[in-house]
């Protein structure tokens, strides 16, 4: 599927001055150029252009700046060995920087920071854990108690047969 600038600035929220300039610039070009009979009739986007477009339309949005996004991709591409990172990893922020989440391993790297490593907590696997334990505390509890109940009930059973 192909886009004209039209489709794209309708799509992204940019402007035709930011795709102008970011294509200028080498942020991001137009994936796509149709050539038809030898004469060139516009650069057309891809939908992963679209997607990469976004991300940035985005980032701007919430506040962070040009500078920062291509220093982020700069590393990304340089340091991680992905040719289009907008469109291949999942990015975080929170703001002032820029992290590039781990699959898996529980980190997340500062894009910004020449890939310092910090650790994120996933909320949804400890949530899990605490589960399972407060499942078998909870297990564990009713086979005590019905153990004394049995218990009781077996000493009672004695006194019984031998008043």
């Amino acid at each position: 599927m192909h886009f004209t600038s039209d489709h794209a600035i309708s799509l992204t929220g940019c402007t035709r001055s930011q795709l102008k300039y970011w294509r200028e610039t080498g942020l991001v070009k137009p994936s796509i150029d149709e050539m038809e009979g030898g004469s060139r009739h516009g650069e057309m986007y891809s939908f992963r252009d679209l997607v990469e477009l976004r991300t940035i339309k985005q980032m701007l949005d919430q506040g962070i700046s040009l500078q920062k996004i291509r220093k982020t991709l700069n590393y990304l591409k340089e340091n991680m060995g992905l040719a289009r990172p907008l469109s291949e990893c999942k990015l975080v922020t929170d703001g002032s920087s820029i992290f590039k989440i781990c699959a898996n391993s529980g980190e997340i790297i500062d894009t910004l920071k020449k890939g310092q490593i910090a650790f994120f907590i996933a909320i949804d696997k400890i949530a899990e854990e605490v589960e399972k334990v407060c499942s078998e505390f909870l297990e564990d509890r009713r086979r005590f108690i019905s153990s004394l109940t049995d218990e009781e009930s077996h000493l009672t059973q004695k006194d019984m047969q031998s008043a």
